[in-house]
């Protein structure tokens, strides 16, 4: 039976099993704002990969504040509200998360969510040759220290088995 991220120390744990880290400066920590930093990286128009960073704010907002972004996004689920006298078409409004905890497992299920239970490309068996080849090159023919996700993943922490997928 797969178990859910229920708290802070659980979702570090999957922090530090997938390879992401803390980059918050002190500036940021005293301002209530930690960013986190994933060992994926997004390609833009300059062809020069950056990090994928996360951050979490004070005020219950989580956003995504990568590199080469016009602006950071907001990843909070958002509410839905009818049309009313002062709101013709309707609108929709950002959920924020209050507690510290609960930001950080929102978090950390929105990461393996969107970026660790499928691929986010879909590519042909050519490139993905072409890019183990460049992966074994690049890093002097040591193999790769990623993990292998298919279609279904699961880790056991301290006996606890979480359901990644």
């Amino acid at each position: 039976m797969s178990t859910e991220i229920r708290s802070a120390r659980e979702a570090m744990t999957i922090f530090k099993i997938l390879g992401i880290k803390d980059i918050t400066t002190d500036r940021q920590r005293k301002n209530g704002t930690t960013v986190y930093e994933l060992p994926i990286s997004q390609v833009w128009q300059t062809l020069q990969p950056k990090p994928l960073r996360f951050a979490t704010y004070k005020s219950g907002y989580v956003r995504n504040v990568t590199e080469g972004l016009a602006s950071p996004y907001q990843i909070n689920k958002t509410e839905t509200y009818p049309p009313s006298h002062e709101h013709y078409y309707g609108y929709k409004e950002r959920v924020l998360i209050p507690g510290w905890e609960e930001r950080l497992i929102y978090l950390a299920k929105f990461i393996i969510k969107n970026y660790y239970q499928k691929p986010t490309y879909v590519m042909s068996d050519y490139v993905m040759d072409c890019l183990r080849e460049a992966y074994v090159r690049d890093y002097n023919n040591k193999p790769s220290n990623r993990l292998p996700f298919g279609d279904e993943v699961q880790v056991i922490v301290n006996g606890h088995r979480y359901n990644l997928s």
